[in-house]
């Protein structure tokens, strides 16, 4: 629908020189043509089901926009007939004649004009071609749901925005009628047809229709679609995202680009003539742990697969599939004793594209292709897990019994990010799934015989029997291998592209994201190195153990190609096993093995599931220091990897742990601390760690090693601490064992990883008043504002300006804070940096505008400027400091000329709209000073177009801070008499008074003031007390805030000046409340309360003297 869409597409060549230039196709004017047809492609189909997903997705998360009427309906020329609508007569009106065998759909949902919002009509007299038009996201995924198998068929001729229209040309009678087709295109801009807008400018366009259209209902038509436009945009930015991440992707083939292109082709074939292929599938079931199916001596070649195709025109052809494309090799050829092998040299050129060598292979298939549907498969968990074998089921169970046991902050570190990876780790489950099952022996070749690594293939790998790389395999392709193997793919990328769009609400921060696995276009000598070592650690002889570990140490293992080597062979779970050896030297080698190769995502996945967390947390008793230093410098690096974490706590380790935390600073137990907080640091990530971690008397070591003056140990005690202190107990353990006094020291460390932890942990434990008191007694006010001059390290100056923003809360911090000229310093802060870091800014210079000279100091160092310019942002976090920031800034006059010059009010305004509630109240409290202090509060209020109308709509909230805010503007709003009367008839008065029930004492306090300032104008003292607003009122007298009784009183002085109303109060006891108050310090409430009183007595004396003269 939108721009990332329209210009991804790809287009048939005839119809791409007159499509230059354009996003939209050139459309045939003659029946027939093929220009604006969409190629055949892998990319064209993902695009056609992100749409797909796109109109699901919208229906499902947003249904009220989903029904807003287009503009104009979407028109394409569709498969679906009049039958499959017949099912639903109370979605759906039916129209049939039986003579003609033609049948008209229309939607029983109408638009405003009384048409249907969707019709399927007829185009040909015969009814053979039908024209659907749908005006609505709801209808129109309605209709896609019927079309099924042929839904993508649909998006494709909507996108091809091909429509064949038949003009009738009457003659004497029906019989004689001709028809003339007219093919045109119906949606050349989507967007235009859908919104009434396009371009760059298409959300502002849309807004100012929005807001200038006078007719009511045109208004509220229009206010959907850009309520829809905003939502259709997040998805296009959303495709542009991933789009963008394509192109920085490596341009040459890979192994999961070519299963895509298999699997669409699949759908393909038949022995239909209509198909495309009669056949297509892997030369060879045989996949290498690095996922390729090309044996080591071709890929080192850059050779990824082999395929089998059989076309219709054509013998079948072995197809070679490589990084730098595709090629015909010359097939199996029969050696001296008659055995086929694979001749695995180039018989054609090189081509980008699958599609595209067919294309140059077989006419019938270039001829075929392009007119082939492709086929939509529904995407659900059933369908996922039927195309996993039999005996992965267990293992899926299994997995998710652990999952449910999570610590509910983080997902594994494995399968997070894009397409192929989640490809990768879901057949890594399915390989894992089958641990435990009986092992399949297989001999690939001879060559990879040689090798010395078949006859101890990793027990936990099955392998296909029989397959053999290099051979040909003669048995015949299983049937339904292809549609399960499609199914499947199709299920990993919905679940993939389910993950980026919804908000997901995975955590990211503290769970390393997964390492996209480097393509292994070359295997070099040491990978068939190591391999033939880790057989010699199987041998069982001590010596060549010890020999083997050593030569295996001589190799670089931080390297990933080794680590493949050690992975692929088996080797992880032999270094496992000699974990259990009573050899120390065998323990110590395999010990620091595991220590390297650990630090790789796919060896700590690989170690979970081997369970290597029980060994290495039963070496943590050891009584040497070597093999518990070594053994926790695993742990730290395992623990990354959310399961072994979990692994870990079940083992006891954690209490283990902290026990190794019992030494004495500058002693020799000092590494063996480190090594156990390195560990610590690591395992804080988990909340449930945490808990364990300070149950096991963590707080009291912690501070000893503090003490410490070797960075090195001070680094994971921290580290431990500012993961730690994000929990309140944490925070006040922290302040009680004197542990600040540390932290800020270490401020002035020349250590920026230190200084960062130590930034980081003051930012968490001055969430407390007391906190902020001790950094500022302590001197750390100083170090925090130096630490602002380093721009460079953005981790750090993430944490010192979050630690500023914190201590700022206090009063006394901020006069200290200026006599550091640390304002100016912030307000150079607030460009060109990351937005973590412009939210601890801002909240920082929110914090110090709440003073006179921290306004001032803003002022004067030009800050207003940049803080309206960031009102135009879209973090939420950012918005509601900045909000914050320029409300704090309006208390002062010559702040809120600027503020009101840059027009920062208006976007404050619109800031309403937002759909974070947190946001809507931090933007309405900063609109009451601004109206309060601007020069014409009345006459800029009014200049904002349906702005009174949004304000008083926000009554409807249910967020009480929401409504305490719009009650604060309100009250400042009815200031002005004609901004009062128009709120008034926007029906302030009854929505206040719903509000009068409320215990919420600071909404009490504003809706209160606004019940007053609400009774200046017509009968509004009379509508309160008509809507039930007196009595509940009265009941506010009770709150302990004295605030609240000071608007309160005001509220009833002027709800007292109607009689029935003082009625009401002197029922429900106010007199005896007020009396009280006639005696306060506060003179308004002196005044408000002595008002009220005496309204009350003159209208008891005025009753008594006409009960006198009757």
């Amino acid at each position: 629908m939108g721009q990332s869409l329209s210009t991804r597409f790809e287009w048939r060549a005839d119809a791409a020189a007159s499509a230059a230039g354009t996003a939209v196709p050139p459309v045939s004017t003659a029946g027939g043509g093929d220009a604006g047809q969409l190629k055949m492609s892998v990319t064209n189909q993902e695009l056609l089901y992100d749409m797909v997903r796109m109109v699901e997705q919208i229906c499902h998360a947003h249904p009220v926009e989903a029904r807003a009427e287009f503009r104009r309906p979407l028109q394409w020329a569709t498969t679906l007939r009049a039958s499959a609508f017949a099912g639903s007569p109370d979605k759906w009106t039916v129209q049939s004649n039986t003579k003609t065998a033609k049948g008209t759909v229309a939607s029983t949902e109408v638009r405003a004009d009384g048409t249907p919002l969707f019709v399927l009509e007829p185009t040909s007299a015969d009814g053979s071609t039908c024209l659907a038009k749908a005006a609505s996201f709801e209808l129109l995924n309605r209709a896609l749901q019927l079309a099924q198998d042929q839904t993508l068929k649909e998006v494709q001729e909507m996108i091809q925005g091909r429509v064949r229209q038949l003009q009738f040309l009457p003659g004497k009678n029906s019989k004689n009628d001709r028809e003339t087709g007219i093919c045109h295109s119906a949606n050349r801009d989507p967007v235009k047809v859908i919104f009434g807008v396009s371009g760059e400018n298409a959300l502002v366009d849309a807004f100012e229709a929005f807001s200038n259209e006078a007719n009511v209902r045109k208004r509220e038509q229009y206010g959907k679609l850009y309520k829809l436009l905003l939502i259709v945009n997040s998805f296009d930015l959303q495709f542009m995202k991933t789009a963008v991440k394509d192109l920085q992707k490596e341009k040459t083939l890979s192994i999961h680009k070519v299963t895509d292109e298999l699997l669409m082709l699949q759908a393909f074939c038949g022995r239909e003539d209509a198909k495309a292929l009669i056949s297509i599938d892997w030369e060879s079931d045989y996949t290498f742990a690095n996922g390729y199916k090309a044996p080591p001596w071709r890929q080192v070649y850059g050779e990824l697969c082999y395929l089998e195709v059989q076309p219709f025109d054509h013998e079948k052809i072995i197809v070679s599939a490589s990084k730098r494309g595709y090629f015909v090799n010359k097939g199996y050829t029969a050696d001296d004793k008659g055995i086929e092998h694979l001749n695995y040299e180039a018989n054609s050129d090189n081509f980008p594209t699958l599609i595209e060598l067919l294309k140059s292979k077989s006419p019938h298939f270039a001829n075929h292709i392009d007119k082939q549907a492709y086929l939509f498969e529904a995407d659900s968990d059933e369908r996922i897990l039927a195309a996993g074998n039999a005996d992965d089921e267990g293992a899926h169970a299994h997995h998710h019994d652990e999952e449910g046991d999570d610590d509910a902050d983080h997902n594994e570190d494995t399968g997070r990010k894009g397409d192929a990876s989640g490809k990768r780790a879901h057949q890594a489950k399915k390989t894992k799934a089958r641990v435990g099952a009986k092992p399949r022996t297989v001999e690939p070749s001879l060559k990879w015989r040689s090798l010395g690594v078949t006859q101890e293939t990793d027990a936990g790998r099955s392998v296909p029997g029989g397959a053999r790389k290099g051979e040909r395999n003669n048995k015949p392709v299983r049937a339904g291998s292809a549609g399960k193997d499609r199914k499947n793919a199709r299920g990993v990328r919905h679940a993939v592209d389910e993950d980026e769009f919804s908000d997901s609400g995975a955590d990211d921060s503290e769970e390393e994201v997964q390492e996209k696995r480097q393509e292994i276009s070359e295997l070099p000598a040491e990978y068939y190195q190591i391999q033939k070592l880790v057989k010699y650690l199987r041998a069982g002889n001590q010596t060549a153990t010890i020999i083997a570990i050593c030569s295996l140490r001589d190799f670089d293992l931080t390297n990933e190609f080794n680590q493949t080597a050690i992975r692929d062979v088996g080797g992880l779970e032999t270094l496992v096993n000699l974990l259990d050896t009573d050899d120390p030297k065998c323990k110590i080698g395999a010990l620091k093995i595991l220590k390297d190769v650990s630090q790789n995502v796919a060896t700590r996945s690989a170690l979970s599931e081997l369970d290597a967390m029980h060994p290495l947390v039963e070496l943590l008793r050891d009584s040497d220091r070597e093999p518990k230093c070594l053994a926790a410098k695993t742990i730290a690096h395992c623990a990354k990897n959310a399961r072994n974490r979990r692994s870990v706590r079940r083992y006891g380790g954690i209490k283990k742990l902290v026990r190794l935390l019992k030494a004495k600073p500058g002693s020799e137990d000092e590494q063996v601390a480190m090594a156990g907080a390195l560990a610590l640091a690591a395992l804080s990530k988990s909340a449930r760690n945490k808990e364990a971690i300070q149950a096991a008397g963590s707080i009291p070591l912690l501070a000893n090693l503090l003490e410490s003056q070797n960075e090195q140990l001070l680094i994971p005690v921290v580290g431990i601490l500012q993961e730690c202190a994000s929990d309140a107990h944490y925070r006040s353990a922290i302040r009680g064992s004197g542990m600040i006094k540390f932290l800020v020291e270490n401020l002035a460390s020349k250590n920026e990883e230190l200084q960062t932890h130590c930034a980081s942990a003051i930012f968490k434990c001055a969430e407390e008043d007391e906190t902020r008191t001790l950094v500022r007694q302590y001197n750390g006010l100083s170090h925090l504002v130096n630490l602002l001059d380093n721009t460079v390290n953005k981790e750090l100056l993430a944490a010192a300006t979050g630690a500023v923003w914190k201590c700022a809360q206090n009063l006394e911090n901020v006069a200290a804070l200026n006599k550091l000229n640390t304002i100016k310093k912030l307000v150079g802060l607030m460009e060109n940096q990351p937005e973590d870091v412009l939210v601890n800014v801002v909240g920082a210079l929110s914090a110090c505008a709440q003073t006179v000279d921290g306004r001032q100091a803003i002022k004067e160092g030009n800050g207003i400027t940049p803080l309206v310019n960031l009102l135009t942002g879209t973090n939420q976090s950012l918005l509601v400091n900045v909000t914050t920031a320029v409300g704090a800034c309006a208390l002062d006059s010559d702040c809120m000329a600027i503020i009101d010059r840059l027009d920062g009010v208006r976007l404050l305004w619109s800031l309403l709209k937002s759909n974070n509630p947190l946001v809507q109240a931090s933007a309405a409290w900063a609109i009451s000073p601004c109206i309060e202090h601007a020069k014409d509060a009345g006459e800029m209020v009014r200049s904002f177009v349906g702005g009174l109308e949004l304000i008083v709509s926000l009554l409807k909230s249910d967020n009480a801070d929401v409504l305490a805010s719009v009650c604060a503007a309100i009250a400042n709003i009815a200031k002005d008499e004609e901004n009062l009367a128009v709120i008034t008839d926007h029906g302030v008065v009854p929505m206040l008074a719903k509000l009068t029930n409320t215990r919420n004492d600071r909404l009490r306090r504003h809706l209160a003031e606004a019940v007053a300032r609400c009774c200046h104008w017509g009968n509004n003292r009379v509508s309160f007390g008509t809507a039930g607003a007196v009595a509940p009122l009265v009941k506010y007298l009770r709150s302990p805030d004295d605030e609240v009784h000071r608007s309160t009183a005001r509220a009833l002085h002027q709800l007292s000046m109607d009689p029935d109303n003082c009625i009401t109060m002197h029922e429900h006891g106010v007199v005896q409340l007020l009396l009280g108050m006639v005696g306060s310090s506060d003179q308004n409430l002196q005044e408000a309360a002595a008002g009220t009183i005496g309204n009350i007595r003159r209208l008891a004396l005025a009753s008594e003297k006409a009960a006198m003269a009757m």
